[in-house]
């Protein structure tokens, strides 16, 4: 199972015993905050997608605002513009209706201490028991951050690309190192869904583990959160999640498409009917999907004379060059190429044209992800990349096409 290691998050008590909350029910948080580090200032939350400023008076704040369901995610950052990649500028945590407490260091914001909020307890206890993980692979970590440090001295210092291709693929190499802490980073976060199901925090944590779970899987943890939470935004884009992951699966009909190749030349699902078809779904920058470009070459070769055919999509649409130059230097054109066509807002992450983006209607989370799909337009099976799902699609199509 691959797992995305990310984020944070309770309940207050007097909740507990309602099972509606709605806007018709708000309730509001209050925090008064000290800062050690700065006396008089400013830092910087949201609402409604708008930066909202917090005065910082001889070093203390309050920030107070009504809530709409019973937890909120409250961002705090040290300047009005977050920098991603400045982890000591920025903060999040799960805020509940009443009164709490924050300490906030202005050096690091990842130092800040929430209290007054179940949820927030129930983060700072997952996080111990990740902590505990992640310094087993101490070692691991620190080369996997060293590496990123340099890629990103290369990128600045504005090196050519072999160089900077060279340092990706030695990240790629230092991340292979954690793959088993990646596995008990996910099996802890596995049981402590199962021990606190009624948990705001396990709930919202189950969107980032979605990926390598089935669908029953993924539904038996959501029924038994607790129904309290059922009703807000969180839980309802979850569910939906939840419900995709029918998509993309064996057995289920592959996601039709309609779109043009690399070269600009029509091409849809009912072109391959007849044909076994390997769904290729990669991206110029992955890695992982770049180096097992040679595996597929040699599967292609073995067995395109038996009527496989392979499709790649990929999740370039804002680097064409980057795309074109990939397919050229693997030398992976000797398949269908195809970019997944997803379209945002300009200026937003917001999708404006899901029926038309291919990946979509794969349910695909993660890169490299293949889709086997059978003369019938039918799915055979789908892999999620690492060494077991390369091994049994080997397995597969060596049974499909050894009598042939």
């Amino acid at each position: 199972m691959k797992y995305l290691g990310i984020i944070k998050i309770t309940v207050l008590s007097l909740l507990l015993s309602a099972f509606n909350f709605t806007a018709s029910a708000q309730q509001k948080f209050h925090i008064d905050g000290t800062v050690t580090g700065l006396v008089n200032g400013k830092i910087y939350t949201y609402k409604n997608n708008a930066v909202v400023p917090v005065e910082v008076k001889n070093g203390k704040f309050q920030i107070e605002s009504e809530m709409d369901e019973p937890v909120f995610n409250l961002s705090l950052t040290k300047d009005a513009e977050v920098n991603y990649r400045a982890e000591k500028t920025f903060t999040s945590f799960y805020v509940e209706p009443g009164a709490q407490t924050l300490k906030l260091d202005y050096t690091d914001f990842r130092k800040a201490v929430l209290k007054g909020s179940k949820t927030q307890d129930d983060s700072y206890r997952y996080t111990a028991i990740t902590d505990q993980i992640n310094k087993k692979y101490k070692k691991e970590f620190d080369k996997v951050e060293m590496l990123s440090k340099k890629y990103e001295a290369a990128v600045t210092a504005k090196k050519d690309e072999k160089t900077t291709e060279a340092i990706k693929y030695e990240i790629n190499d230092a991340k292979e190192f954690l793959e088993p802490a990646y596995k008990e980073i996910g099996e802890a976060t596995l049981k402590f869904f199962k021990d606190n199901p009624k948990s705001y925090f396990s709930m919202t944590m189950l969107l980032y583990y979605l990926n390598g779970m089935t669908y029953d899987e993924a539904k038996g943890y959501y029924d038994s959160f607790n129904p309290l939470y059922k009703n807000t935004k969180s839980a309802q884009y979850l569910a939906a999640e939840i419900e995709k992951m029918k998509k993309g699966i064996a057995g289920a009909p592959a996601g039709p498409f309609n779109t043009k190749d690399i070269n600009g030349n029509p091409l849809k699902l009912e072109d391959f009917k007849g044909k076994y078809v390997l769904i290729d779904f990669w991206a110029s920058w992955c890695v992982p999907c770049r180096k097992g470009n040679p595996h597929l070459l040699k599967l292609y070769a073995e067995y395109k004379p038996k009527g496989l055919e392979i499709l790649g999509v990929s999740d370039d649409d804002k680097a064409e060059d980057k795309w074109k130059k990939a397919v050229e230097k693997d030398g992976i054109g000797v398949w269908k190429h195809v970019l997944r066509g997803l379209q945002y807002k300009e200026g937003t992450y917001e999708k404006i044209n899901e029926d038309q983006d291919i990946s979509e209607g794969y349910n695909i989370h993660s890169l490299p992800t293949k889709i086997l799909v059978d003369p019938n337009g039918i799915i055979v099976a789908r892999y999620d990349g690492g060494e077991a799902d390369d091994k049994k699609m080997d397995e597969d199509l060596a049974a499909i096409f050894k009598a042939k």
